[in-house]
């Protein structure tokens, strides 16, 4: 029954957002609001991909050794190998205040300084971090600036040609594709993702009702196993998303 009732509202998403994408047409979706939204998720997901990347290539090392330099005082250059040791070396000065979230601290420790040739202390990690901030906001400033102005380049050339008759089909067309697509990356790649992470983060007990719920569900079975967007993400957060038998 709850595998019906779930097809049954995909269905009217889906048949909704076609009727407004061949409605409204392609230029008339296309807002501004829009366009920002779009440059800032997409800014966001080619930072993710291609940092990592450009880090890789050793261009940004003095930078980051100029920064972890910043942190002089003993304690930032101890060992750390596991929380107890964390524990240990924030014991004796301000950054005690972290005791209690110690254990989320060392785990974004590790996944800073894993795969570097950095040693692991907090000197390092500190370091490491603020490298990463600044350069990952800059990137993702430079992707935003990029795509939204060329969307709003393709915004005005779209407008100019469907001012001629014969292609405002072409604009009702393009207008129900990207109708669909984007309901497809709210619903599926975002909708869905978050609520099979919550649902694995916070109630791994329900993961099994959730589950049937999927595999109840042709659509959601379908979109759950087409969910691109959504492994990618899972994956950079390093939270699984719910397995399927």
């Amino acid at each position: 029954m709850v595998g019906v009732l779930i097809n049954i509202g995909i269905s009217l998403i889906i048949v909704i957002a076609a009727i407004v994408g061949l409605a409204t047409g392609f230029c008339r979706q296309f807002s501004k609001p829009l366009v920002g939204i779009i440059a800032i998720i997409s800014a966001v997901i080619l930072t993710m991909i291609l940092y990592p990347l450009i880090f890789s290539t050793g261009i940004f090392d003095g930078f980051v050794a100029k920064a972890c330099g910043w942190f002089k005082p003993e304690f930032y250059q101890r060992p750390v190998t596991d929380v107890e040791s964390f524990q240990a070396a924030i014991s004796d000065n301000y950054l005690r205040v972290l005791s209690g979230a110690s254990g989320w601290v060392f785990s974004q420790m590790s996944r800073v300084l894993t795969g570097s040739e950095l040693d692991w202390t907090i000197g390092n990690f500190f370091g490491r971090a603020i490298v990463n901030i600044i350069l990952e906001f800059a990137l993702w400033l430079i992707f935003y600036l990029i795509i939204k102005y060329f969307l709003y380049g393709v915004k005005y050339l779209i407008g100019k040609i469907t001012k001629v008759v014969v292609f405002k089909t072409i604009d009702r067309i393009f207008g129900f594709v990207w109708s669909m697509l984007c309901t497809y990356v709210i619903v599926v790649g975002i909708v869905l993702t978050a609520s099979e992470m919550i649902v694995m983060q916070f109630m791994p007990n329900f993961e099994a009702t959730v589950a049937g719920w999927i595999n109840g569900s042709v659509l959601l079975r379908f979109f759950h196993d087409t969910n691109v967007l959504g492994s990618f993400i899972a994956n950079v957060m390093s939270v699984p998303l719910i397995t399927i038998a």
